[in-house]
């Protein structure tokens, strides 16, 4: 199929420009920051309900500076989602009242700079990363906003670790479903068109520059009986995506009562079903498969872990698809533990393939050896006693062997707290 370019129509780019950044030309900026001239008074946000983690900000310009020459304040915010890039730095976020509100750290969760776009944008639900939200490094990142009853979908873009974000659009792009980059110009956006129970129109568009978008493939234009064999089918709905280099990319669909993997090798245009996951004997017993996002293991792009659930009896048992050249074989591993999601517990995560981590009731377990058998560590005293007040687990990641984080959250989905692990798991401070 020949790609498709779309540059962005002066049309398109005055509206959405008039609509987040008063009719100007300037890149949109992010919220107004505090004053450095003095101590600036405490801001509280909505603390009767949105009432969560309580950081403290700096701005970008005094970031870098000696801790007594910081202008510090403190908020309460309502995270709802985080990533770590590094040991030291990382992105948390969550909507208050329709606007995003964006932090970034880079001294371990000491203090956070508040990089969101403006307050202009609304986001009505909740952005997860890999979807709605990515970042590359510390500097470059994208937000998605599908616009409510547009065809536009807008894309947020900062080069400059949030100080400033500039605007581009995809036309006619439906609701966008997945979000991947390899580089800080190299990256894909998976749209869906109509839809309808159990089928999903798909298109992909890849940029190679960060900036203009092309078209690489799409089943939209085909008679549903003769889509060919090299393009995701209309059938099932789009879990996610990852691409570990310009070349190789995966995406998991969800159909019916199964799951499908699809693995690109040529940089999205041309796609094939495995027939390696998903249809192992293994599998059989299970009553409904559902399949995670692809998850990009170490720094190669060879490893990549996929996380399943299996669930029996309205049980789930979690297992893994685990590869160590790019897609080429597999391995199935059932993991030997499960746990209410609701009281501690989260399914297991990995940063390599052989270092892994999960939580069980409030117990931490690490692997070495691909999930085949887990070591639990000693109850955390500050952990359990936050477990209480915040029994869900929303997500837990490790960007090294030593430094992870931890987002739990009340029952009712209110209030959360952010924690870090400089030891592998085995304790946990607030952040």
């Amino acid at each position: 199929m020949r790609p498709r370019r779309f540059l962005l129509r002066l049309s398109t780019l005055a509206f959405i420009v008039c609509m987040l950044a008063s009719c100007t030309s300037e890149p949109v900026k992010k919220q107004q920051q505090p004053s450095t001239e003095g101590p600036p008074e405490p801001i509280m946000q909505d603390a009767a309900e949105e009432e969560g983690q309580l950081i403290t900000l700096v701005t970008p310009e005094t970031s870098q500076k000696a801790p007594e020459e910081k202008s510090k304040y403190q908020i309460h915010t309502r995270l709802t989602d985080f990533h770590l890039l590094s040991e030291t730095t990382g992105i948390a976020w969550g909507i208050t009242n329709a606007s995003l509100r964006l932090y970034q750290t880079q001294d371990y969760g000491e203090t956070w700079m508040d990089i969101s776009p403006s307050s202009n944008v609304e986001f009505g639900s909740k952005l997860v990363y890999g979807k709605d939200i990515v970042f590359t490094d510390k500097d470059h990142g994208w937000i998605i906003r599908n616009m409510q009853g547009s065809t536009e979908t807008v894309l947020l873009h900062t080069s400059d670790g949030g100080k400033s974000w500039k605007i581009s659009a995809l036309p006619k792009s439906g609701i966008v479903t997945a979000l991947s980059f390899v580089s800080s110009e190299q990256g894909w956006i998976m749209a869906s068109g109509s839809s309808s129970k159990g089928l999903e129109e798909k298109l992909l568009y890849r940029t190679n520059d960060g900036i203009v978008w092309h078209e690489v493939m799409q089943n939209t234009e085909y008679p549903r009986t003769r889509i060919p064999g090299t393009v995701i089918p209309r059938t099932g709905s789009m879990i996610g995506m990852r691409f570990t280099n310009p070349q190789v990319g995966f995406a998991t669909v969800q159909e019916l009562q199964s799951s499908k993997l699809y693995i690109t090798r040529d940089g999205g245009s041309q796609w094939k079903s495995s027939a390696q996951v998903f249809q192992s004997d293994s599998l059989d017993r299970c009553g409904s498969v559902y399949a995670g996002t692809p998850q990009a293991l170490g720094f190669v792009g060879e490893e990549v872990y996929i996380p399943v659930v299996c669930m029996i009896k309205d049980a789930p048992k979690y297992m893994g698809y685990f590869t160590a050249d790019t897609g080429r074989s597999w391995n199935l591993v059932s993991f030997p533990m499960t746990g209410d999601p609701n009281k501690g517990s989260i399914q297991p995560v990995f940063r390599r393939l052989h270092d892994g981590w999960a939580m069980v009731n409030g117990i931490v377990y690490h692997t070495t050896d691909m999930g085949r058998n887990w070591k639990p560590y000693p109850r955390d005293e500050l952990l359990t006693s936050n477990l209480k007040k915040y029994p869900k687990v929303v997500k837990m990641q490790f960007i090294s062997s030593d430094v992870g984080w931890l987002l739990i959250e009340t029952e009712d989905k209110k209030r959360s707290r952010l924690m870090m692990s400089t030891d592998g798991g085995v304790s946990w401070q607030g952040l």
